[in-house]
Formats: structure tokens, C-alpha cells, sequence
């Protein structure tokens, strides 16, 4: 009877947590996650998954609260057994959102308070407090005027049940703008308010009296679409409707005297196809959504069983990727790089592996975005960093003729780290010459915030290490914008040299990119050469350095020290 007791209870709380429109935390004394609803994994933008055993440490937004809020938190919880205030917290895709939060510690465990409870809701702006219609419970954002994430939510339902008894389909779109956060940055939040209100109104225009729009984030927005049976299908439905949301997003819309392009991702799925509850659709469209924005701008993806597996591997190799360098799993191979001008191998660049014990190695293209996406690209990119320097001291103490050594910078390292000091601290340490460490970041990570990246490469500059630019010609910048930062090496992508035999125009690019590249006195080094036409055609375009199969694949630095005691040359 009393296990009976228990399963009913505990099905009672899972059914007030799923119904819930604020979000719900339950942590325990050491502050991981043990429990969240679906409000909350809305609210910040993850799967369930991926917020359980987390610490709530992860997101908080350390540039949107007092240095102090945690001591606060604790003092308040500690001492009263509850705390309210306003978080600033991190979303998934690293953008901020403010919420009124109030926790409470439960009833303790013999003597001890073992967990702690929270509720979220979204803070109300600070000019509504008087407005009713503008409060949360209205059902009314602020702002817009659409429904929000609670009425949204009560149509949702509204539309399932009906749906349920007549037999026919819902569909979910989830919809999240691009580069609003750039756009609200640069021309101000009154703009990007305008923007906002602006989208609300063509979204509106898309749909039927009988369908819904809502907006349920920042520069996020869902719409309803019922009855989706009629005609062509749901599916070929909800395709039409996706199409004309990108239509009118795409019509000009002008914000301080200059036109701003308006564009989405978005996630899409179908009631009763893709899930049988309010909850199970919602998460499936958020899914659908997070695969919509990897694959660019303007995208629209349906959900699918095989994203839900995707999504599970991408957890399970999360995990296990935790503890890998506590396992020494992780292993740094060597391609080297050789002048082209005398055929002699003058540097090298470091690239992690990761192999778990008993298995194959794991293609970095599967783990590192992972790695990323998760912060845990920070302690492994400081391994790499470690290591490669120690294998510098190494080569040092063979007596082998110094060579360079290159290593990669994430973008997420170099917003979260203090990469100058940790430098500096890594070459004292193994007593290294800085100028045979190159460190190469790529230009997505450095012209994001130009300022600071000017200043922290600057520091490093000036410690002596080589700076090298990565993936020359990928992304959106140019060699004048580059000039103001401390580059001695600029690495033109293998996406230019792959078809150079045979496109002039890629030929073109490679031998202006060379010549501005000398006249600010840069070093060129070319990357994935493998044939000797491509290796007589760069060399011709007077490129400086190579490294690429032509010579040899990434190997692990006993074979590179085996190539440079034999003093290995490129033929050729």
C-alpha cells in the first residue's frame, strides 16, 4: 500500500511539474541539478537532459549580476531558508535572459537540508508594474502585444484536446531570429524593440484567424497552426506556411536609416505524428529548431526520430568526454609544415585526438563540436596547450633543431579564458622560447569583439609567441581589417587549394591573398596541399609554407621526432 502511496505521488508531482507554466528547479546542497519541467528547459533554451546533473553555476551570467549574487543566494538559503531576486542567466545559444527567481530549501533529511527548490519566471520590465495588461498573467507580452509562453501554452492544449477528438493534426513552429543580439547591440534596444514589434506583425499576417502566434523569448516566437489535415497534407501545410514566414521576414525593414535584413531558423512538428502530449511536442519542436540553426540562416527543419537519437549520442558523447583527460584519452599528433623554399620541415601544428580505452579513435569533426557547444573545449584546449609546450621542451632536450609549434584557439576559450596570463605562466614554467609557440585563431573568433581581441592578442604579442590567423577566406573579414591585429602568419584555407590545378578563378584569390599577405609582411602557409600540381602551382605564387598529405598526415610526436633527426625534406 505504501509503495502504491509513493508511485501516486510521484506521478502527482511530475503532473503539476509538466503543467506548470513557471519554470522549476529542484538542486541539491552541492547546487547540480536533480530535477527540472519543461517550462524551465524552455525558459533556457536545453533539453532535460542536458540541465540534469549540471551546477547551477553553468548558467549564470557573470556580466548581468552583482559579483556578490551567489554569496547572496547561499547567505539568503542558509541562514532564512529562502532567497528571491533577479537572475540574469545563459541560454543555450549563449545569449542572456533575466528572471524573477525565489527558492526555498526543503523540509530537511534527518537534520539536514539536502535540496533545494527554485521557481522561474521571466522579470517584468521596469516600466509595466503598473500596467495589468502588460503583467505575465494576462497571457499578453508587453512589448508585442502576441500571446506569451503561458497562453500560448493554454492554446496549445486547447487545440490538442480538439484535435484529439476530431482526428486531426496541430502543427508547432518554433521560431528564433538570427543576429538579433547584433542588431540590439549595435543600433540600440529601441531598434531592436522596433524589430521585434515589426516581426509580430508580419508573423500575424501569415496565418489564419483560427491559428495563433505567441512570443515566448527574447527574439524568440511559436506559432500554432490548427486543422493542418486540409488540402495537401500537414506536412506539405506546414511547409507552405514555413515558406511564407520567410517571404515576408525577407521584405526590407528599415531601422535608423538603414535596411535590415531579417532572417530565422525555425523547428517544426506535428500533433499526433511526432508526440501524444503538450510537453513531448514542445520539446520536439525545440529540437527540430536546434537542428534548423546548425544548418544556416533561413532554414526550417521538421522533427524527426533520427534528430532525437542524434541528440542522445551528442549527450552520451558529452559524457564521456568529461572525464577523458582524467583517463588519458586524449592524445596531441603533429602535422608538419614544411618551407617550401628548401623543402625542410620548420614547424608543426598540434591537433588533439581522443581515443577512449578499447575503441577507435574519435573523429575530432564528431567531438569538438560537441566540446564547444558543452565549455568543455576550455580544459581540453588548455591540455593541448600544456602539452604542446612540454613536447617544445622536450624536442629542446633531444638537441633537435627548433621547430615551431602551432596551436589552435577556440572561440570559446578565448572569451573564457585569461589566455595571455595562462601563456605566460605555460612558458615560464617549461622554460620554453615563446617565439617557437604559434597560437592560431580563426577569424570568427577574434571580430566578434575587436577591441578585446586586439588587447589580448597585443598581450601575447608582446610576450614573444607567434600569432598566426586560421581559415584565411572562411569567414566575413579582410586583410585591412586584420591589420590591427599582431598576425606574423596567415593561413589560407584548404577549401582554395583543393580544385587550384583547375579553377583560375580559385587560383585568382590564392595569389591576391599571397600578395597582400607579403605587403604587411605576414607569412603565407597553405593548408591540405596534396598533389605536386598544387605544390608547383603555390610555389610559383610565391606561398611561403605548406603543410597538407604531400608531405605527411597529422602523426604522433614520435614519428615527428623520428622526421626531424633524419632531417626529412619535401621532394619535389
Amino acid at each position: 500500500m505504501a509503495s502504491a502511496d509513493a508511485q501516486f505521488n510521484n506521478r502527482l508531482l511530475e503532473i503539476i511539474l509538466a503543467d506548470s507554466a513557471e519554470g522549476v528547479v529542484v538542486v541539491d546542497w552541492r547546487g547540480n541539478v536533480r530535477q527540472v519541467n519543461q517550462a524551465l528547459c524552455f525558459q533556457l533554451g536545453h533539453h532535460r537532459q542536458e540541465l540534469i546533473g549540471r551546477n547551477v553555476r553553468r548558467f549564470i551570467d557573470r556580466t548581468a549580476n552583482p559579483e556578490d549574487i551567489l554569496d547572496r543566494m547561499v547567505d539568503g538559503l542558509w541562514f532564512g531558508g529562502f532567497w528571491q531576486g533577479v537572475l540574469g542567466l545563459l541560454r543555450k545559444d549563449g545569449q542572456g535572459v533575466t528572471l524573477r527567481v525565489r527558492c526555498n530549501a526543503v523540509l530537511p533529511e534527518q537534520g539536514r537540508v539536502r535540496f533545494y527548490s527554485g521557481q522561474l519566471t521571466r522579470s517584468l520590465p521596469v516600466d509595466s508594474h503598473d500596467d495589468p495588461e502588460s503583467h505575465p498573467s494576462s497571457g499578453l507580452d508587453p512589448l508585442t502585444g502576441l500571446a506569451n509562453l503561458v497562453l500560448f501554452e493554454d492554446r496549445l492544449q486547447q487545440a490538442v484536446t480538439q484535435a484529439r477528438r476530431k482526428g486531426v493534426s496541430v502543427g508547432i513552429m518554433f521560431l528564433d531570429l538570427d543576429r538579433f543580439k547584433l542588431i540590439n547591440d549595435s543600433l540600440g534596444h529601441s531598434m531592436g524593440d522596433r524589430m521585434l514589434i515589426e516581426v509580430a506583425k508580419r508573423l500575424s499576417k501569415c496565418l489564419r484567424t483560427s491559428d495563433s502566434v505567441a512570443r515566448v523569448g527574447a527574439d524568440e516566437f511559436a506559432l500554432l497552426l490548427t486543422d493542418m489535415d486540409d488540402g495537401a497534407g500537414p506536412v506539405r501545410n506546414a511547409g507552405v506556411v514555413a515558406r511564407k514566414v520567410y517571404e515576408i521576414l525577407h521584405l526590407p525593414l528599415e531601422l535608423q536609416g538603414q535596411e535590415v535584413e531579417v532572417s530565422a531558423a525555425m523547428g517544426i512538428t506535428l500533433f499526433p505524428q511526432d508526440g501524444d502530449s503538450v510537453g513531448e511536442i514542445m520539446k520536439h519542436a525545440a529540437t527540430a529548431l536546434a537542428h534548423a540553426k546548425k544548418k544556416g540562416r533561413n532554414s526550417y527543419q521538421f522533427f524527426s526520430a533520427e534528430m532525437t537519437e542524434t541528440a542522445r549520442r551528442r549527450f552520451d558523447l558529452e559524457n564521456r568526454l568529461r572525464g577523458a583527460i582524467e583517463r588519458d584519452e586524449m592524445l596531441l599528433y603533429y602535422q608538419p609544415q614544411v618551407d617550401l623554399a628548401n623543402g625542410r620541415v620548420i614547424g608543426a601544428e598540434a591537433l588533439v585526438r581522443w581515443k577512449p580505452k578499447g575503441e577507435k579513435l574519435i573523429s575530432p569533426a564528431d567531438f569538438i563540436p560537441v566540446a564547444e557547444e558543452s565549455g568543455l573545449i576550455v580544459p581540453i584546449g588548455e591540455w593541448v596547450l600544456e602539452t604542446a609546450i612540454r613536447q617544445l621542451a622536450a624536442w629542446r632536450d633531444m638537441g633537435l633543431p627548433p621547430i615551431r609549434v602551432g596551436v589552435n584557439l577556440s572561440a570559446v576559450q578565448f572569451k573564457r579564458q585569461d589566455l595571455a596570463g595562462l601563456v605566460e605562466r605555460l612558458i615560464k614554467k617549461y622554460q620554453v622560447d615563446p617565439t617557437h609557440l604559434d597560437l592560431e585563431i580563426t577569424e570568427s573568433a577574434i571580430m566578434e569583439d575587436v577591441k578585446r581581441a586586439v588587447e589580448i592578442l597585443n598581450r601575447i604579442n608582446d610576450l614573444g609567441v607567434k600569432l598566426s590567423i586560421d581559415d584565411f577566406g572562411t569567414g566575413y573579414s579582410s586583410l585591412s581589417q586584420l591589420r590591427q591585429f599582431p598576425f606574423k602568419t596567415l593561413k589560407i584555407d584548404r577549401s582554395f587549394v583543393r580544385d587550384i590545378h583547375q579553377n583560375s578563378g580559385d587560383a585568382a584569390i590564392v595569389s591576391a591573398i599571397i600578395a597582400m599577405a607579403h605587403s604587411l609582411n605576414q607569412t603565407v602557409v597553405v593548408e591540405g596541399l596534396e598533389t605536386p600540381d598544387q605544390l608547383t602551382i603555390l610555389r610559383n605564387l610565391r606561398c611561403n609554407e605548406m603543410q597538407g598529405f604531400l608531405f605527411s598526415a597529422a602523426v604522433p610526436a614520435d614519428q615527428l621526432t623520428t622526421m626531424l633527426r633524419e632531417g626529412k625534406t619535401l621532394e619535389g
